[in-house]
């Protein structure tokens, strides 16, 4: 700690010392022992010891840390099981829907080849050929009908 000139002219040790001293020199001299052995507050070290220290201390170690409040945690987890509700729902309504579509699919296929076959039989027995694009339909049906079972065996089952 410094001497500081009093505002009578005379020299005080510090911030708090009474202005007891005629020139710098007599505070400096007076406080001598102060001035390189200053205690830490916690009175174990002295100054020079205080500092030494600080100077050692590397600051590139230091990082920074960010806490998270428990609101933000809270909001996190909200929206995370909000989502896993909805994405649930929303899988179990499509599963749902391509049930329903898959066996509506399936019935017509069905359907359509029973068609296809009576169709033939009658065509057979009157004699006439086959249209071509009967049996275009009955491939087109058959395509259906194997896509639909391939598809929901692999994926819904």
């Amino acid at each position: 700690m410094p001497c500081t000139k009093c505002e009578e002219g005379k020299y005080k040790w510090g911030k708090t010392g009474e202005c007891e001293y005629d020139s710098k020199e007599a505070c400096e001299s007076a406080n001598s022992k102060y001035s390189k052995t200053q205690p830490t507050p916690l009175g174990k070290k002295t100054y020079e010891e205080y500092e030494k220290e600080l100077k050692e201390f590397n600051l590139s170690k230091v990082e920074r840390v960010e806490l998270q409040t428990i609101k933000d945690i809270k909001d996190f987890a909200g929206q995370a099981e909000f989502n896993a509700r909805e994405s649930i729902d929303l899988f179990n309504d499509a599963q749902k829907k391509a049930s329903s579509n898959y066996k509506t699919g399936i019935k017509f296929a069905e359907k359509g080849l029973k068609m296809v076959e009576t169709f033939k039989k009658a065509v057979k027995e009157l004699g006439v050929d086959i249209p071509k694009e009967v049996n275009q339909l009955e491939s087109s049906l058959k395509r259906s009908e194997k896509t639909l079972n391939d598809y929901w065996k692999n994926v819904w089952n």
